[in-house]
């Protein structure tokens, strides 16, 4: 009875699989995905794993190359900027919107996502970082995130977000898997989301938006190792000499 589905599932179960362990670092930028080592590794079978490769491929995710088969895509420092202006571009707006909307439960579930994250965050005294490598951190990173924008109400920016969110996660944790656990950790993070919060909570639109690209002004200033200038009539952060 269950036959008909069997194989849907399984495509979903190797989008799932490949889709987080690309995004979590498993799979390392310019690492070729190779069918009979897939296979092998999550258990699953060639024709469901390679339409995952596909989808992923179709969300920037995976790169396809046509005879050559599928690889990691590389880590582009000038890329990655270009990510994090675009999220600042789509997300200021619905940021506003999400304020000025205030539809029922979004202070709540705001209020909710952000005391997850806290408790996701760093022990007191706890010294290393490493707490930015689990998946809990991550799920309640992304939740905080989310929420943050989910008020506003249109479907179209909340799908430019969450593809732009993915890609800047692919960074931020190749990042933390070269420092091996040695991160350049702010010991201001918990606060930065505390207080694009708080300005979301006040209604203070230009404020939640000014403290939302100083948050990622700080977090790609961490990616790349220089100093990053934002301008806020742009909404656009800029960096010099931003190579490879």
């Amino acid at each position: 009875m269950n036959t008909p589905t069997a194989p849907k599932s399984r495509t979903k179960l190797a989008y799932d699989v490949l889709r987080r362990d690309i995004l979590n670092g498993t799979w390392p930028p310019d690492r070729k995905l190779m069918l009979s080592e897939l296979q092998t590794h999550y258990e699953l079978g060639a024709m469901p794993l390679r339409e995952a490769l596909n989808r992923l491929a179709a969300e920037m995710l995976v790169e396809k190359h046509e005879q050559r088969g599928f690889t990691v895509p590389s880590i582009n420092l000038d890329a990655y900027v270009e990510i994090q202006n675009a999220r600042i571009a789509v997300e200021a707006i619905a940021l506003r919107q999400s304020i000025a909307a205030n539809v029922d439960g979004w202070e709540d579930e705001l209020v909710l996502a952000f005391h997850h994250l806290k408790k996701a965050g760093p022990v007191p005294d706890g010294g290393q970082s490493d707490f930015l490598l689990t998946e809990t951190w991550s799920e309640n990173h992304g939740r905080f995130h989310r929420t943050l924008l989910a008020g506003c109400g249109n479907s179209w920016l909340m799908s430019v977000a969450d593809k732009l969110y993915e890609q800047s996660s692919r960074y931020r944790m190749q990042r933390r898997y070269l420092s091996s656990l040695q991160l350049p950790m702010r010991e201001t993070l918990i606060e930065e989301h505390q207080a694009i919060m708080e300005a979301a909570l006040a209604q203070d639109a230009d404020l939640a938006v000014f403290r939302l690209v100083d948050h990622y002004r700080l977090s790609v200033e961490i990616v790349v190792g220089r100093p990053v200038k934002v301008s806020m009539d742009t909404l656009k952060l800029d960096v010099e000499d931003c190579g490879d």
